[in-house]
């Protein structure tokens, strides 16, 4: 999903206003009245407030907005020095602040990645004043010389029709370097409009967006900003934002700049004299040095932030020192960073580190875990609940605990070592401290969906009979829940690569099959994943540093085992317990002869087949009853059957003389289990405790729209899963297929068929992706001719997978909670017997293989090479 679209629906959902004196109070407090006053006369004196105006700023509203960038700057520049005057001449030690308000808009342009289309018109950068000339000087050279190259390589596309996926990306050039050390330093963005707006406006909703686009790049480029803030200015009125993990929160009216100079002023004077603490900045993260002076980002010399940051392939490898319950760990370079922009979420940040004491090669995942949702309150006058939901945090690390609290052997599930739910984190009760929240009501709506020339839909859908999708234009709704979140940390033993770097078809598989056995486990714990995707299904070296190993023994092997992580969205049924579970099975009761003769008889009748008697006790026995007081009758077994049957494709008896199979079917045969097989978790309330969407969308159910989930969807999830790796990757290693890269026109029919399919089940956007799936598993005909192909001829598994046989178990509620992970595994188990050999022997996937195992091996002794800096010789 592109960051324009996920800008927006940041904003359709979670974003409230609140009144604006409570927002006032909470982070610019009226505690230094005199100081604001005193500078107010000042400002009055040396005329630049002269007859109820600002006399910088133009008296009516101008159509050229650059006629107001550098006078605003310099009005806010005033404030600040006044106010740190007034403040030094009232206590001899208050510390000057670095900050700056500096003029941006003018300069072109300041964004890399171009997550915005504009630039901040204004920002307050931390710099010092002796060092603001050169760097300038500097940012705006290397601008220029980004711009031209854009120019360059835009023009060279233009004329050749096509883009190199070779092309050095602009965001690592030398150029780029120094704009990302501009935005690693800026505090606050302001965005002017010279024109006068209310809030319900098309303009006003244009700037908001734009603004937050501002808020979100901090995010992406600050790793270590928990909150940040916004200022807007329509002419002569000011709107104030902020942002956390939780959503943007706004004053429900403006400040009017020059009926109010002194609230303005009191903004003003704060902003440019918080602590970096007070702007967002965690307290908790420093940057490393090898001297042991590890410092706060925001605190580096401006070469010291080229040095630490941007010459670091665009902050993947920057090291941060964390420290965990008192254990001090360096990160060696980032796994994953592409949530890092959340302005609603758990903004997850990914690093693989070292325990400085120990020399243990570890992953850090750093996240804002969540509360249960909580209902926005109706009354104005009513404030959200925060002190009773201390203990209710929804960690990934209790999950962990939870899953290993009965741990015997490796059970292929990620393995935690540490966690910390950082202090005073909480967006509701230690940043907002409780504040009043109203939903915000807006008149927005999105764009719909674009038309061609005549008027009809793009085409979209993929399938035979192509169903035209039905868009609404979805108006900005006012949230109705509030979800509270805190900074949390987990240490987990194990590293690995995700599952598209398998270096083998064999590893891959053998991978799945470790996975699916995780997921067992996890349910036998009362644990449902509900987020299978391939970088939650990792492919991790066997041997892992041990604290009294050497660390050169970590990675000497290149077996790798299968493990399941990432348990964020888990959900636990905390009154399961599979002890009890098998005991019950145990003390079941079999069906009488009589039964069991009837279900076989039936099945002869309606199917032609012969099923032995086990497969009868488990078609009496197995299916799920409503109520556990009631027994399932004949009738049920028998739908039980009918839906297993149907599902392998065993066709109904068309005649009463038609012939019947002699062969006695098995369990096997049919793939289900024993009659006293142990039940999993019912998992009876299966939403989720918090307004997340559960799980990765590209990989989710057909039903992804629902927020119920169970293990027929994680199962789902996973069959989306495979087929992603066969559509897009050309084999060991996870380099993507050519075709999937700009193509010259015109098109084969084979490569437009496969980008059509991947953009309708994985990179559409969401109504796409719906649409299509449920379409599919509504019309199972479709999937063979389509996709199944491409399945079929890469893995060579078939049946178990096929968009009929998923439809179909969901009609069965004991299939629901059994067959469909067994029968993953039964495939996985027989495809490995049957493909014994480990390593590939045809091309050219053995030269794919090679190249993946050379990228291994020069992963882990990079990893080494950053211990020994780290921790010293061993």
């Amino acid at each position: 999903m592109s960051p324009p679209l996920l800008k927006t629906n940041d904003l359709q959902k979670n974003t409230y206003l609140v009144d604006r004196e409570d927002f006032l109070q909470r982070f610019f407090p009226s505690d230094d009245d005199d100081a604001v006053g005193r500078t107010y006369n000042a400002l009055v004196s040396d005329m630049s407030y002269v007859n109820g105006r600002w006399a910088l700023l133009p008296e009516t509203p101008e159509n050229q907005e650059s006629a107001c960038y550098e006078p605003f700057a310099l009005i806010l520049n005033r404030i600040h020095q006044e106010y740190d005057k007034c403040k030094r001449a009232d206590n001899s030690n208050w510390a000057k602040s670095r900050s700056l308000w500096l003029d941006r808009n003018a300069k072109n342009p300041a964004s890399v990645t171009r997550a915005a289309s504009r630039r901040p018109s204004i920002v307050n950068l931390f710099i010092d004043e002796a060092q603001l000339d050169t760097f300038s000087k500097e940012l705006e050279s290397s601008i220029e010389e980004l711009e031209k190259q854009r120019q360059t390589k835009d023009a060279t596309e233009s004329s050749t029709s096509q883009t190199s996926k070779d092309d050095p990306d602009p965001k690592v050039s030398e150029h780029a370097e120094r704009i990302l050390a501009y935005w690693l330093r800026v505090a606050t963005v302001v965005e002017i409009r010279t024109k006068k707006s209310d809030m319900t406006s098309q303009e006003y909703q244009h700037t908001l967006e734009q603004l937050a686009g501002y808020l979100r790049r901090m995010f992406q480029e600050q790793h270590d900003r928990m909150f940040v803030f916004g200022l807007i200015l329509f002419h002569d009125s000011l709107s104030l934002w902020y942002c956390d993990r939780s959503g943007l929160l706004g004053v429900d009216r403006f400040i009017d700049i020059n009926q109010e100079p002194e609230l303005f002023i009191r903004v003003i004077a704060r902003l440019s004299t918080m602590s970096p603490t007070e702007l967002g900045w965690d307290p908790t993260m420093k940057v490393y040095s090898s001297d042991g002076q590890h410092a706060y980002s925001h605190s580096l010399e401006i070469g010291g932030v080229w040095e630490n940051f941007v010459r670091s392939t665009y902050l993947y490898r920057t090291r941060w020192v964390i420290k965990i319950n008192d254990e001090e760990y360096v990160t060696i370079r980032a796994l994953s960073l592409s949530r890092a922009e959340a302005m609603w979420g758990r903004g997850q940040l990914v690093w693989v580190a070292v325990n400085k004491n120990t020399r243990q090669v570890v992953v850090i995942k750093q996240s804002w875990s969540p509360f249960p949702t909580i209902e926005a309150p109706e009354d104005e006058d009513e404030r959200m609940a925060t002190e009773e939901r201390d203990l209710t945090i929804r960690s990934e690390a209790s999950v962990y605990n939870h899953a290993h609290s009965n741990q015997d052997g490796d059970m292929k599930v990620g393995r935690l070592i540490a966690h910390e739910e950082v202090a005073d984190t909480r967006t509701l009760l230690d940043f907002r401290r409780g504040i009043r929240h109203v939903p915000r009501d807006s008149t927005y709506q999105l764009v719909p969906a674009k038309r061609d020339l005549e008027g009809e839909m793009k085409d979209e859908m993929v399938h035979i009979s192509v169903v035209q999708l039905e868009w609404c234009q979805e108006r900005c709704v006012p949230p109705k829940q509030f979800t509270e979140r805190q900074l949390s940390r987990i240490v987990l033993k194990d590293y690995g690569h995700p599952l598209k770097r398998f270096r083998s078809l064999h590893e891959l598989v053998q991978s799945i099959e470790d996975c699916l056995e995780g997921y067992q486990y996890l349910l036998q714990n009362g644990i449902l994943h509900r987020d299978l995707s391939p970088g939650n299904c990792l492919i991790c070296p066997k041997t892992m540093l041990a604290h009294s190993e050497s660390t050169q023994n970590q990675f000497q092997s290149l077996e790798t085992v299968g493990r399941l992580i990432d348990l964020d969205h888990a959900k636990i049924d905390k009154g399961y317990n599979f002890d009890e579970a098998v005991a019950e099975a145990r003390n079941r009761v079999a069906p009488t002869e009589e039964q069991i003769k009837r279900v076989i008889d039936n099945i002869k009748e309606d199917y032609g087949v012969v099923v032995n008697a086990e497969v009868s006790k488990s078609l009496y026995v197995l299916p799920v009853p409503i109520n556990k007081k009631q027994r399932w009758t004949f009738i049920k077994a028998m739908v039980y059957g009918d839906t297993i049957l149907e599902s392998l494709d065993f066709p109904r008896k068309t005649t009463q003389n038609s012939t019947y199979q002699t062969r006695e079917l098995t369990l096997e045969d049919l793939r289900l289990v024993h009659w006293q097989t142990p039940l999993p978790p019912r998992f009876n309330q299966r939403e989720p405790g918090d307004a997340e969407r559960i799980g990765t969308i590209p990989y989710m159910s057909h039903e992804l729209l629902d927020f119920s989930v169970f293990i027929i969807h994680d199962m789902e999830s996973l069959f989306w899963v495979l087929l992603y790796l066969c559509l897009t990757r050309k084999g060991p290693g996870g380099d993507s297929r050519d075709e999937l890269f700009d193509q010259p026109a015109p098109l084969e029919k084979s490569t437009w068929d496969l980008l059509l399919i991947v953009n309708c089940f994985y990179d559409g956007p969401i109504q796409v992706i719906r649409n299509n799936k449920n379409i599919l598993f509504e019309k199972p005909e479709d999937f063979d001719p389509l996709i199944f192909i491409i399945f079929i001829h890469t893995l060579t598994m078939s049946n178990p997978y096929s968009a009929n046989g998923f439809k179909r178990y969901n009609d069965a509620e004991t299939i629901e909670y059994i067959h469909t992970p067994r029968l993953f595994r039964l495939a996985t188990s027989k495809w490995l017997q049957n493909h014994p050999n480990k390593v590939e022997s045809e091309e050219p996937y053995i030269e794919m293989m090679k190249k993946e195992d050379m990228r291994r091996r020069k992963d882990q002794m990079e990893i080494l090479e950053h211990v020994a800096d780290i921790c010293g010789p061993d």
